[in-house]
């Protein structure tokens, strides 16, 4: 007989994994357009401006094809081989930026990236399911508190280490970054057996249907997020170009600080939540986390925008 997963030793190593994994990220993707106009020799204006949004949406363009897929094999397969596989996928596609010559290979690479990678999906998607169901909220508001801080920590670190050695080196490190958030995933992280599926219940799309307005409130709830997503996506975009106008080679420094200083705006109400023990929406007996909005950088990494 298969003996009982520890949940809470789960979560421990699911928040130093989710804790690395994003502080990798975030590390190096936030420079993205200095990477472009310094390193790759694209100059400011429209062509930076295009290639900038042609980079920064082409990893979302790739994520929402891919993720119905992972999801389907995470059913499949389990949620700690998807976890390992965002990571190693988010790893070479982030490390081999260290070798890219002109702004095509980096679009390229973006969007492998965003097939590939998705850690804090598949991190939330293995906490909830391994978790005591009352204790899911709370739960769920530890794993959140790990992406706060790495946003908030990592565009800091990354700035000052792109200022002393060039941005290449940044995104390598940000490679062997989710690496190395790999390690306490292999090692401690158990996964319950899977169960195979009753096909006599209904499945979750049949489920919502059954529900008057489900369908419509989904709805609108995905199309207001996507608005929401696409504001500050562009804003952030925005706020980067026109350092680079203002400070040139010298806008790395203050990028990390400006990503670090709006992620600690967010970690602050989700450490709140966390010690409210996860403030939540209830639907019928499910507990979520009240406040996960993303990170500044979200969109440009490839990482969903809701866990």
């Amino acid at each position: 007989m298969t003996p009982p997963v520890d949940w809470r030793r789960n979560l421990v190593a699911l928040w130093f994994a989710e804790f690395t994994a994003i502080f990798g990220f975030s590390f190096a993707f936030p420079f993205l357009s200095i990477f472009i106009s310094v390193d790759l020799g694209v100059h400011p204006g429209r062509d930076l401006d295009l290639w900038t949004a042609a980079a920064a949406s082409v990893s979302g363009l790739a994520m929402a094809i891919a993720s119905p897929i992972w999801g389907i094999l995470g059913d499949r397969f389990g949620r700690k081989p998807m976890l390992l596989r965002s990571m190693v996928g988010g790893a070479i596609t982030v490390g081999v930026i260290f070798f890219v010559q002109n702004p095509i290979q980096l679009v390229v690479l973006r969007f492998l990236q965003g097939a590939t990678s998705g850690t804090v999906a598949a991190a939330t998607a293995l906490v909830a399911v391994e978790t005591p169901r009352n204790r899911v909220g709370w739960a769920l508001g530890v794993v959140t508190s790990a992406v706060a801080l790495g946003s908030a920590i990592g565009p800091v670190v990354g700035g000052i280490a792109a200022s002393i050695f060039g941005l290449r080196l940044v995104f390598l490190g940000g490679g062997v970054l989710l690496l190395i958030s790999m390690i306490p995933v292999l090692i401690v992280v158990r996964e319950s057996p899977l169960k195979r599926r009753d096909r006599s219940q209904p499945g979750t799309l049949a489920m919502i249907r059954q529900r008057p307005g489900a369908v419509r409130a989904l709805a609108v709830l995905i199309s207001a997020q996507g608005l929401i997503t696409v504001v500050n996506t562009a804003t952030q975009q925005l706020v980067v170009l026109k350092l680079i106008e203002l400070l040139g080679r010298a806008a790395s420094t203050a990028t990390g600080l400006s990503f670090g200083a709006a992620g600690l705006t967010i970690a602050l109400p989700r450490s709140a939540t966390r010690r409210s023990r996860g403030a939540s929406v209830t639907s019928g007996r499910s507990r979520w986390p009240r406040c996960f909005s993303p990170p500044p950088w979200a969109c440009w990494c490839g990482l969903p925008t809701r866990s």
